[in-house]
């Protein structure tokens, strides 16, 4: 009898360490989560637009591109600002940074078309933080222009990345863009 009890406790062992040993290497063999991030740089709201939706279906976290002098709301007093800065080639001041940029693996990445490729501001962000080895998700709102030499001047910017499709949308279409914006993440297996 005592050998019986002694072999069963054995048994209920075994299997007790044997659905651990299962557990800890079905949690080791999963799919690691990749951490999502929205950098984003919006004058009129269109990007921001296009950003909470992203944010809403994906669960992303969130950093808004802002300046220490930010641009006029102006048009004209914009416009000439950027031009000079563009004709001499100084990029606006950000008034903040990513520091833990590390933890994340997906960038969504939005701007508006200024001069047929990435605004100032978003040009900015890409000189002071290294996006090598992480996949970017491109958006772009624009004007009459379209989406022109931004996704070429953003892959040449980043080019230890991998630049997936992107969503562009023009300004007046970006309020009614919300089924485009989930069909455009639900290609990618970006849904949360």
């Amino acid at each position: 009898m005592k050998n019986g009890k002694f072999v069963l406790g054995l048994l209920i062992a075994a299997i007790m360490v044997s659905g651990c040993a299962r557990t800890r290497t079905s949690a080791a063999n999963a799919a690691p989560v990749e951490r999502k991030l929205i950098v984003y740089y919006s004058l009129t709201g269109n990007a921001e637009f296009v950003t909470e939706q992203i944010q809403s279906l994906t669960g992303a976290d969130v950093f808004k591109i802002e300046l220490v002098e930010p641009y006029s709301t102006e048009f004209e007093v914009t416009l000439d600002r950027a031009s000079r800065e563009r004709e001499t080639g100084s990029l606006p001041e950000l008034a903040g940074r990513i520091d833990n940029l590390a933890d994340y693996d997906i960038i969504f990445f939005g701007s508006p078309n200024w001069f047929g490729t990435l605004s100032l501001p978003a040009l900015s962000f890409l000189e002071s933080h290294d996006l090598s080895g992480k996949t970017i998700v491109p958006f772009i709102a624009f004007g009459g222009g379209g989406i022109q030499n931004t996704i070429t001047d953003l892959k040449a910017r980043v080019p230890n990345a991998t630049v997936l499709e992107e969503f562009g949308v023009s300004r007046d279409d970006v309020r009614a863009s919300e089924a485009e914006i989930a069909q455009w993440l639900d290609r990618m297996g970006m849904l949360k």
